[in-house]
């Protein structure tokens, strides 16, 4: 397994617009904000690759079969929507701090007649309100670099999941050094920064979705704080030359 790519930036300190403010009270104005075009960006982000990762990453829950599964930071229900396309759950709730999000994600779980399958909340995954081994599986994509309080939040998914159940991550990082790397910056500061303009006025919401994705620590050291937090390493794979990373864990 290889080291992720050392950083001196503390995760928790990087937020959209200041230090005096909760960060999550910030990323819940944000989201609201670019709620929109969101979508549009995460394509841009992600090359496109985004339904390719999410696909390959839910199928390896299949096997586990879970009947009830919840999706933190769902944003606009991607996830909530691909979760009955490939694992035919019984219900699906999805959770995030952005009402807006979760409004655009609602219209679309609408449109794919699933209303009565997919469930949208607000909540705040540090104090969520679920009782105690709640749920199958939990499902995190391109989210958990947002969370002000990693660790809190990590126990509370540990503590609404049924024993054996699994957790599930999906996550940018930025490639190892080299060309590969030096490309991607390239991409990310150049063309990236350039649409975000265009899509929306908010520039610093991008600014700081790429910064995050800087901060965050990946393979080893998110393994690691993981596996301080109750949960054991079940699979770790690296998608599209390492630019986006998948974990599933298990409740230990």
């Amino acid at each position: 397994m290889s080291k992720n790519k050392p950083t001196d930036i503390d995760f928790t300190k990087v937020k959209p617009y200041n230090q005096n403010e909760e960060k999550t009270a910030q990323l819940a104005r944000m989201f609201n904000t670019i709620s929109d075009k969101y979508d549009k960006f995460n394509d841009i982000m992600t090359w496109g690759m985004a339904r390719i990762w999410r696909k390959s990453s839910l199928l390896a829950l299949k096997k586990f079969e879970p009947k009830l599964i919840l999706d933190i930071a769902a944003g606009t229900a991607d996830m909530c929507i691909k979760s009955y396309e490939y694992l035919n759950p019984e219900h699906v709730t999805g959770v995030d701090i952005s009402d807006q999000m979760l409004e655009m994600g609602r219209a679309k779980v609408a449109k794919a007649n699933l209303s009565d399958k997919i469930t949208l909340e607000v909540q705040d995954v540090s104090s969520m309100t679920f009782a105690d081994a709640s749920f199958d599986a939990a499902t995190i994509a391109f989210g958990i670099r947002n969370f002000e309080k990693l660790d809190l939040s990590l126990q509370q998914i540990y503590r609404v999941l049924r024993p054996g159940g699994h957790l599930l991550i999906l996550e940018m990082n930025e490639p190892e050094k080299g060309l590969l790397f030096n490309g991607y910056q390239l991409y990310t500061k150049v063309f990236v920064k350039l649409t975000a303009k265009l899509l929306s006025s908010d520039k610093v919401a991008y600014d700081y979705l790429q910064k995050s994705m800087h901060a965050f620590p990946n393979g080893e050291r998110l393994i690691n704080i993981l596996s301080e937090n109750g949960f054991k390493l079940n699979k770790y794979s690296k998608f599209t030359f390492g630019v986006c990373s998948m974990y599933l864990v298990e409740k230990a």
